[in-house]
């Protein structure tokens, strides 16, 4: 038993084990108390249909079922290891009681401290008077069916935390982070039934990583495969753009860190989440890829290809499956790239609009230089005389040459939004009429100055280029 503790649970993953166990219960709502005050513990509370006395006995039997034994569909254990191991994980005291549809009331109990004294497995059954001394018991009682797990003697997690309330306050953060993504499909209410997690009485937000409902994200179309008879579902959907993201958007789809490290396959079995930000080596995280994100519906009756661990937080395809991913993977990237090189400028030659900063590419490498050709900068130029365009020219390179490439490829990297100022209208307004008085020395055609000033940055960037390039050739 004490073995069993090391098998790596973090407390998120313990805590989404049990609530695992609650839905294949049935439950509708969970309740996760946590205090530290007057003494530290940890309850579950569900509404699910409980268990008899022999069930619950059952239940606190190490691999009470097979990891090999079929399972119905909504079923989300595995191992038969679930409830021990991540409660031990955490904990040196493990109580459960349960109430079945007969209204009968039991309680057992792990104590690692009980087993080590007497050498012998132990399993402790309550009675009536242990039980209504746990807490939450009085919530457990007014439920007609229901399960009551509670941790005392916090011993693995107060060793991960912060001495405190405020420390198992902090922990208790990522818990709800965790438990909003890993479940956010079953609080969306996808499995045909309302679902509620709730943490120290406060309901949980689902967190969607695919930002289903934000109308710039882009859902492919559903896709699926059989596998040994069981039918695979893959769908791909391209987050919005950064700067079209709220704080809150952000926060949602940042996952497993930055954008870039969010990006790739999420494995859900049976609309449980199971492992998620991965290509598995399929294709590269590059930033042209980072808002591909890919949900991969696998069913729990493939956990003999899937290598699924005994936390159900890791997972690895099996070839069958890889090879149809492969197939596909190439073709559902392409929409990230596709936002991305949107927003980019067209290779030189194929682009209609008079840029301030020209692509000099060359091979593989590139560079940025601002464009001697520009309209306003030729009007500037042509009014120096020799000597200050000489000037001008070396200014020009100089901000060429220590251009801030890398800190902006950092910053970009690190999801900062890029914030670009709305196109002075006064200001640019000022820039025409000088721009056009030039100009119209070559070719006094206010249609042609018009035509050729309406492509040019940063003219082209406002809403009616042609009304305020008209009004200054008017001017003068």
């Amino acid at each position: 038993m004490e073995s069993m503790r090391a098998v790596g649970y973090t407390l998120e993953a313990a805590i989404a084990d049990l609530v695992d166990n609650s839905i294949t219960a049935g439950a509708e709502r969970v309740d996760l108390h946590f205090s530290s005050e007057p003494v530290d513990y940890v309850a579950i509370l569900d509404d699910g249909c409980g268990m008899s006395e022999d069930g619950a006995r059952e239940a606190m039997r190490l691999a009470g079922k097979s990891s090999v034994a079929a399972r119905d569909a909504h079923d989300l254990g595995r191992f038969g290891l679930g409830l021990k191991t991540a409660s031990l994980s955490q904990c040196r005291d493990l109580v459960l009681v349960t109430k079945d549809e007969t209204g009968s009331v039991c309680g057992f109990r792990w104590d690692l401290d009980h087993l080590a004294n007497v050498g012998a497995w132990a399993l402790m059954k309550l009675d009536d008077h242990e039980i209504s001394e746990l807490p939450h018991v009085a919530d457990f009682l007014e439920l007609a069916t229901g399960t009551l797990v509670v941790w005392r003697n916090l011993d693995q997690l107060r060793a991960q935390v912060d001495p405190g309330s405020k420390g198992l306050d902090s922990a208790f953060a990522g818990v709800k982070q965790h438990l909003a993504l890993v479940f956010h499909r079953f609080l969306a209410g996808e499995h045909g039934a309302r679902f509620t997690i709730a943490v120290n009485h406060v309901e949980l937000q689902r967190i969607d990583p695919f930002l289903a409902d934000h109308r710039a994200t882009q859902p492919g179309p559903p896709e699926s495969f059989d596998v040994e008879g069981q039918t695979i579902r893959v769908q791909a959907f391209t987050l919005p753009m950064i700067t079209k993201m709220s704080a809150r958007d952000r926060q949602r789809a940042q996952v497993a860190g930055r954008l870039r490290d969010s990006q790739g396959f999420y494995i859900y079995r049976a609309k449980r989440l199971v492992i998620w930000g991965t290509w598995f080596r399929i294709l590269p995280r590059e930033e042209l890829g980072k808002l591909a994100r890919v949900r991969v519906d696998v069913p729990n009756s493939l956990d003999h290809l899937w290598a699924l661990d005994i936390k159900k937080s890791a997972a690895q395809p099996p070839p069958i499956v890889r090879q149809r991913l492969k197939r596909i993977a190439d073709r559902i990237i392409m929409p990230s790239k596709r936002v991305h090189t949107y927003r980019a400028r067209p290779a030189p030659g194929q682009d209609p609009i008079t840029h301030a900063w020209q692509l000099i590419s060359d091979g593989d490498e590139f560079r940025y230089e601002i464009n001697r050709d520009h309209p306003v900068l030729a009007t500037l130029a042509a009014r120096l005389e020799p000597s200050d365009q000489a000037t001008l020219s070396a200014l020009l390179r100089i901000i060429e040459d220590t251009f801030p490439t890398h800190d902006l490829y950092n910053r970009l990297g690190q999801d900062a939004v890029e914030s670009t100022p709305a196109p002075d209208i006064h200001r640019l307004s000022t820039v025409a009429v000088e721009v056009w008085a030039e100009f119209r020395k070559h070719r006094p055609d206010p249609d042609a100055f018009i035509a050729a000033m309406s492509t040019t940055e940063p003219f082209n960037q406002l809403e009616d280029p042609v009304t305020l390039l008209r009004q200054a050739a008017e001017a003068s």
